[in-house]
């Protein structure tokens, strides 16, 4: 007979179980849109050089 945790185990196991495959595309996808939000910032140094003159 299978413990409580064993059983919470396979439980969990199924309801999360995600490919390897599936969780590259989506780690591939956020880098891309986290290199792109960090594209679009400015940097510090031209932030200070637009303050001053």
């Amino acid at each position: 007979m299978k413990s409580e945790a064993d059983k919470f185990d396979a439980v969990v196991r199924t309801l999360l179980s995600v490919s390897h495959e599936e969780i590259q595309k989506r780690d591939k996808e956020w880098r891309r849109k986290r290199e792109k939000k960090k594209r679009a910032k400015t940097s510090p140094a031209s932030r200070a050089s637009n303050g001053k003159g």
